[in-house]
């Protein structure tokens, strides 16, 4: 997992909160009944982990950073386990299903880590939400931080290197499901502001985002400014405003179910 996140995590909690559609979604996909143990593969804050201790799972929280750890909600049915992805200190077919939300591209190993998690729950299900790093490129806020293009490509594998190892390599199948990003998310990652883009202008706003810190401070100061300057004069509206007319917009966010 990304070690940066002992720094740039520390106030993560306070724009990055589980949004119920998603737990939903999560809970219809790993289809196993109330009981059933879950791990959550770098949880980060813990809110989906939360979330469906909230909805009666079992759930083992797996985060290597104690700063996100400890902005963490208990509940009687949530565990904690400082350990990361690509080496899970668990027997195998120790869990019914397991979940990993948004954490697949700070993965330095993504391959053993989706070995790890077919490992530890025996034949699955394994329910992935992530994004296709190709179709996410379209979106307009790399027009003013093109350089957060660089960084989802170097970090994130490709649907298409996903599919043909978990399929050729583990003998596993996998299923896509696309979820078009609703206008009013409460869960503030990196796309979800799409209808909202004076949020990006925000700098407690752009600490719930990894990829922002990774960008040097006259670069990304050079991205805000062209951005205020195109709200303000009415710009941005004028290139983007059509997108104010959607309920939701598809910006390459899917779930990705694996079973063995």
């Amino acid at each position: 997992m990304d070690p940066h996140y002992d720094t740039i995590g520390k106030t993560y909690s306070l724009t990055r909160t589980e949004d119920p559609r998603i737990t939903q979604w999560l809970i219809k996909l790993l289809a196993l009944e109330k009981g059933s143990s879950v791990i959550d593969i770098g949880a980060g804050t813990g809110n989906y982990s939360w979330a469906l201790a909230k909805h009666g799972f079992n759930v083992s929280a797996v985060e290597p950073s104690q700063a996100m750890r400890q902005q963490a909600k208990p509940h009687t049915r949530l565990n904690w386990v400082a350990s990361i992805a690509e080496s899970l200190p668990f027997a195998n077919d120790q869990f019914d299903g397991a979940i990993m939300t948004l954490a697949l591209h700070h993965l330095k190993d993504w391959r053993q880590s989706i070995s790890e998690a077919l490992r530890v729950t025996g034949i699955g299900p394994f329910i992935i939400f992530a994004f296709d790093v190709n179709h996410k490129t379209k979106f307009w806020l790399f027009d003013y931080f093109p350089k957060l293009v660089e960084i989802d490509n170097a970090r994130s594998p490709t649907m298409e290197d996903l599919t043909q190892f978990v399929t050729e390599s583990l003998g596993a199948t996998l299923k896509r499901i696309s979820f078009p990003l609703p206008k009013d998310l409460i869960d503030h990652f990196s796309s979800a502001d799409w209808a909202h883009p004076e949020a990006y202008l925000q700098k407690g706003f752009r600490r719930g985002i990894s990829s922002f810190a990774k960008l040097d401070r006259q670069y990304l100061d050079q991205g805000l400014q062209n951005l205020r300057n195109d709200l303000e004069t009415g710009r941005w509206h004028q290139k983007y405003g059509d997108l104010l007319n959607l309920e939701e917009y598809d910006q390459g966010y899917l779930f990705i179910r694996l079973c063995s």
